[in-house]
């Protein structure tokens, strides 16, 4: 399967879902449904441990990419998480040019950056240790994930760092820190959110952004959005057993 950078120059897009559950069994069925990319998520989740991600992972992979969000940008995180083997890392709260080079930094083995060395399930534990060292700048994907002003005022600086593969807005985080919580619909957010696309988009650089709901995901796509995470395993497990209710009970 082509790596998750190539894919993402492709421009087609992506569908994928949030992954937050410790069960490698939902992911799977999840991944059979038709996603494409898994974001595992260890900032907001009961995913709390990297062992619970690579599991999962486990099952995931060659068929589908899985990309790991780290609780924050640093050092140890994205380097404990690119050891599990994952197709990339999202770094939250990118809010300057500063934030992204050092997500580059943690990422990239020297001379690129200076992630440490190490033999663990990404290097086959030790099978295929020379062949991951020389292709892992080539293979893994850095996505910068934008949720406050700050990034949306930066985002130029950021899409000027080389290496970061994508952008992802956290829409949800980016109303709070406007002011106008949960509000996605708000004139002002989607003009924010706008303004990072239309920079993605001159860079060249490929926009995502988490969709609630299928509306969501139908104008996304209408707009040729390349990355999208579309709901959460809960919303689907969720959405799937009240559907039942609704057509036993309509008035519900």
């Amino acid at each position: 399967m082509t790596n998750l950078r190539i894919r993402l120059k492709s421009g087609e897009p992506l569908l994928g879902t949030l992954i937050t559950l410790d069960s490698p069994e939902v992911a799977l069925i999840l991944q059979r449904a038709g996603f494409a990319w898994f974001f595992l998520d260890l900032e907001h989740s009961a995913l709390l441990d990297l062992k619970s991600a690579q599991r999962i992972i486990e099952v995931l992979q060659p068929q589908g990419y899985a990309v790991i969000r780290v609780p924050d940008n640093s050092e140890t995180w994205i380097k404990h998480a690119l050891d599990t083997g994952c197709d990339g890392v999202i770094i939250p709260h990118v809010g300057s040019r500063a934030d992204a080079e050092r997500a580059i930094l943690f990422s990239k083995y020297p001379p690129l950056g200076r992630r440490s060395v190490g033999i663990a399930r990404a290097q086959g534990y030790g099978s295929s240790f020379q062949d991951y060292l020389s292709g892992a700048a080539e293979r893994i994907a850095v996505i910068a994930q934008i949720e406050d002003v700050d990034g949306v005022e930066n985002v130029d600086d950021i899409l000027a760092v080389e290496g970061i593969d994508a952008i992802f807005i956290g829409p949800y985080d980016l109303s709070g820190s406007m002011g106008i919580l949960g509000q996605l619909t708000d004139p002002a957010l989607i003009e924010n959110v706008n303004r990072v696309r239309r920079a993605c988009h001159a860079a060249d650089v490929p926009f995502g952004i988490f969709c609630p709901n299928i509306t969501a995901m139908n104008a996304e796509l209408a707009r040729k959005t390349s990355l999208l995470a579309v709901g959460s395993d809960t919303g689907h497990i969720s959405a799937g057993a009240a559907s039942i209710f609704h057509e036993l009970r309509p008035e519900r």
